[in-house]
C-alpha cells in the first residue's frame, strides 16, 4: 500500500539554518528553491516550515522525531560527530540489530541515526 513518504516537513525557527545543519551534519542534499526550503537524501525529502508560516498546521517548533539509518559504521559514525561537535543526548547505544545515536537539531526536533554496519 505505502511505499514511501513523500515528504516530512518540520516547523523551525530558521529554515535557512536548519537546511545547513541537515546539509552539514548528515550530508543531505539542498532542495531547489521551486521545491522550497529543505533537503534531500535518495527520493525522502525533508521541508523546512518556518514558524508562523502555516498557521493551519499549528505545529510547534521542535515537536519533530526522525529516525534515519546510515551507511555508516558506528566508529564512523563516532567520528563524524565529534569532527563537527555534535552534541549527543544517548549513544552510542548497542540494540544488537543496530547501534543509535539520539541528539537534537538546532529547533530541539529529536533525531536518532541508527548504523547497520559495525567497522569491517
Amino acid at each position: 500500500m505505502i511505499q514511501r513518504f513523500d515528504q516530512v516537513v518540520l516547523t523551525v525557527a530558521d529554515a535557512i539554518r536548519s537546511q545547513a545543519f541537515y546539509k552539514t551534519v548528515f550530508e543531505m542534499t539542498p532542495l531547489p528553491a521551486e521545491e522550497g526550503i529543505g533537503v534531500a537524501f535518495g527520493e525522502e525529502k525533508i521541508l523546512f516550515q518556518q514558524i508562523g508560516d502555516e498557521l493551519r498546521h499549528h505545529a510547534l517548533e521542535g515537536a519533530g522525531h526522525l529516525s534515519l539509518i546510515s551507511e555508516l559504521s558506528a566508529e564512523q559514525l563516532i567520528m563524524h560527530f565529534e569532527q563537527l561537535q555534535v552534541e549527543l543526548l544517548e549513544g552510542p547505544i548497542d540494540k544488537g540489530a543496530y547501534v543509535a545515536f539520539v541528539m537534537y537539531d538546532l529547533d530541539r526536533n529529536l533525531i536518532q541515526v541508527k548504523s547497520t554496519k559495525t567497522a569491517a
